[in-house]
């Protein structure tokens, strides 16, 4: 790895602060990093699975089936990881992956990853937090179902980018454009303005130049309906098994900004 993309391991693989010296210095040796242009396809479906794959920046977009049209299409944000279930059981790429923008991607071999799994604490007790904060979303949404309208299908969408658990990474704000957020929710540009605009105005984000920044967590799950677990009828046992999310920052008043 070069200099640049070892100063940002420790943004994007928080995780490598839970392992031994002997675990850190084998990732760092056998991590690789490349860059993937917009529209570049960096997972085929049905090819084997040869990396667990993070983003250090950029965004990606994972498609199964080809079904392009269908919302809630999963996205994966700097800080995330993807390909865990293909490399546990050992079978092929399951989707098509593509970068919406120019990626920096994070490669780290198969070997290496199974490797971790079996002697390393540390990383399946990070592994096991992002199962728990995936199982989380699922239950949301199966409570919620399909987003009533554009307004909630972009702040589901939103929310998801800035689970502090699943993409660490993007912190307080998330660098994209409306097209791209367009592609991720099957929407139209013009649709997706509107939405951001609406949101914006509530007070839940602030639309900045080239970004969104994220104003009330706490106030945008629940202008999707997504209150608290035990309140939505989820038991209270697997609720407090489930990580907490960080606190959300004071809003500011400041006017939204949309390049």
């Amino acid at each position: 790895m070069k200099a640049k993309d070892l100063l940002n391991l420790p943004r994007c693989c928080p995780w490598l602060s839970g392992l031994d010296e002997t675990e850190s210095q084998r990732v760092q040796r056998d991590l690789q990093v490349r860059s993937f242009g917009a529209g570049s396809l960096v997972c085929r479906r049905g090819e084997p699975s040869a990396y667990w794959v993070g983003v250090f920046s950029g965004l990606l977009l994972v498609m199964r089936d080809d079904e392009r049209s269908l919302p809630g299409l999963p996205a994966i944000a700097p800080g995330g990881w993807l390909g865990d279930d293909s490399l546990v059981d050992g079978e092929r790429c399951a989707e098509d992956v593509v970068a919406l923008r120019n990626s920096h991607l994070a490669l780290l071999p198969a070997d290496t990853y199974l490797w971790l799994r079996e002697r390393s604490l540390g990383f399946n007790q990070m592994l096991l937090s992002r199962l728990e904060q995936r199982m989380r979303q699922c239950l949301q949404q199966a409570q919620l179902g399909r987003p009533a309208g554009a307004d909630e299908r972009v702040a589901q969408t939103l929310l998801g980018l800035f689970d502090p658990v699943l993409h660490p990474a993007v912190g307080q704000t998330l660098r994209i454009t409306q097209e791209e957020l367009a592609e991720i929710c099957s929407l139209s540009r013009q649709r997706v303005n509107q939405a951001l605009q609406r949101l914006a105005a509530l007070g839940l984000l602030r639309l900045r130049y080239g970004g969104i920044e994220l104003a009330q967590l706490q106030a945008l799950r629940q202008f999707i309906g997504r209150a608290e677990p035990a309140a939505r009828g989820v038991p209270r046992a697997l609720a407090g098994a489930m990580p907490a999310d960080g606190a959300s920052p004071p809003a500011a008043a400041d006017s939204p900004h949309w390049a």
